[in-house]
């Protein structure tokens, strides 16, 4: 009598979703790229299927027990299809809001779905394959391992023509800990950061009617400034450069100019009244506008200048200048490839003599490694961005330029044409900025690169050219 009171009903358990398909369904999966990674007679392959769609129903990723459903590619039938459905395994790959993702899953069968259930799903295609998900969901960045190419030759993902680099580097003794001592830069021989134009400036009406006369020359698409504000933490007692974006110059073609410059209020604060945003710009406000001026024998060149919100209206701002317009310093270099947490720079003699400082140079190249490595460089970027209307959304927001603590670690030497010539240095980045002068707005302050922290400049480019790649490969 007692077992029949404890006896266990023969109703079956309902079992629960793998968690594969949770987070599918959480991420929103639509589709992915597939590539057949296994046979269904255990043997490692590596066929590219292409774009494949996943079965959808009522706006939901269609499942049933732990399996999912997949639509096969556009335009190939099912006997076109590198895979038959019977056992193989496939790595399917997608992004979600920048980020990439992979799952691996088995084909268990081919299905056919009956002219009722096909009325309710998304691919309308009869003939699809059931999948059983090996694991969940994997997060794949590894933006550190990763490489971008940044000149033709260098291996990795080409970023040409949607974003380009200008480098400066400057040689710096790194102390035992920048975070409490800042780094001695030894400029580059007869580098001066404010440029002989602007000295012969006698006023500073003639240095605005200089900065006009620089910004007009321009192409039409370069007739503008970047915005940054210096932002004072209470707490911390530290200063921020906040990135406010490129906005256009007004009057550039007007005669009578005075010591003022008139610019529009950038996007991210124009026709906004909440003081309490630290985006919003006020009466007597730090800013630093950046500008580059373009030039057929000297080549291209980047200025800075500190300027002060005199008025701030809601269209446009008013800003006076707080001292001489100064151009970036340092040696321009050809950057190679880079990925979070360094870069390859292309070596050259001036490069080279510049780093043994003016020193007695070694015979050969493996000395020059041993000398140079450990050396120091305060890195500076201006990056130039393409993305046309389409890939809008895929531009990344970084600054017009910033600047990275970095160290050689190691360099490449030829042993080719060119057998026993350094042909490149690899770096590795070690401190960001992490306070700035209230007056010169000039860097006094570093925070190292501990653990897993990444430069986030670097890690929002990685992300877009991420998403952008994988974009174009759809």
């Amino acid at each position: 009598m007692l077992a029949k009171l404890f006896k266990r009903s023969g109703a079956p358990v309902p079992r629960e979703h793998h968690p594969a398909l949770d987070r599918l369904t959480q991420l929103d999966a639509r589709s992915a790229m597939c590539t057949r990674v296994q046979t269904a007679d255990g043997q490692k392959t590596r066929d590219e299927v292409g774009p494949v769609s996943f079965y959808r129903r009522q706006n939901r990723l269609f499942t049933r027990g732990q399996a999912l459903y997949l639509a096969p590619p556009e335009g190939f039938g099912p006997d076109e299809i590198p895979f038959s459905g019977r056992g193989e395994v496939l790595s399917l790959r997608f992004y979600h809001d920048r980020t990439p993702y992979s799952l691996d899953c088995r084909v268990i069968q081919r299905v056919r779905f009956s002219d009722q259930l096909l009325g309710r799903l998304e691919p309308r295609v009869p003939v699809g394959y059931k999948l059983a998900p090996l694991s969940n969901v994997r997060k794949n960045e590894k933006r550190g391992s990763l490489r971008f190419a940044h000149i033709r030759g260098a291996k990795g993902p080409q970023v040409f023509p949607n974003l380009r680099f200008g480098l400066f580097v400057e040689r710096v003794h790194l102390p035992d800990s920048a975070d409490s001592q800042a780094p001695k830069v030894m400029p580059y021989p007869g580098d001066d950061p404010v440029p002989e134009e602007v000295r012969a400036c006698e006023s500073p009406e003639a240095m605005v009617a200089l900065f006009h006369h620089t910004l007009a020359a321009n192409p039409q698409n370069l007739q503008q400034v970047h915005v940054a504000k210096l932002v004072h933490h209470v707490k911390s007692g530290k200063n921020e450069l906040l990135d406010l974006g490129y906005t256009p110059v007004l009057g550039l073609r007007g005669k009578s100019r005075g010591a003022q410059i008139h610019i529009r209020c950038p996007q991210l604060t124009a026709g906004r009244r909440d003081r309490t945003v630290r985006h919003q710009l006020h009466e007597g406000d730090v800013l630093v506008i950046r500008y580059l001026g373009c030039g057929l024998l000297r080549g291209d060149t980047h200025y800075r200048w500190v300027c002060r919100v005199l008025r701030c209206g809601i269209e446009t701002l008013v800003l006076r200048p707080k001292g001489p317009i100064r151009k970036q310093t340092g040696l321009p270099v050809v950057l190679r490839d880079f990925n979070v947490n360094g870069i390859s720079i292309q070596n050259s003699p001036l490069l080279e003599g510049y780093l043994l400082d003016a020193g007695a140079i070694p015979g050969n190249a493996d000395a020059i490694l041993e000398r140079l490595t450990g050396t120091g460089l305060l890195l500076h970027f201006h990056p130039r961005l393409y993305y046309p209307k389409d890939l809008e959304t895929f531009r990344p927001r970084v600054p017009a330029a910033f600047s990275i603590l970095g160290e050689i670690l190691r360099g490449r030497v030829d042993t080719g044409k060119e057998a026993g010539r350094i042909l490149n240095f690899g770096v590795t980045f070690r401190y960001d900025p992490a306070d700035y002068d209230e007056k010169t707005v000039e860097v006094t302050a570093w925070e190292a690169h501990r653990g897993a922290r990444e430069n986030p400049h670097f890690k929002e480019i990685h992300r877009a050219l991420n998403a952008l790649q994988a974009y174009l490969e759809r």
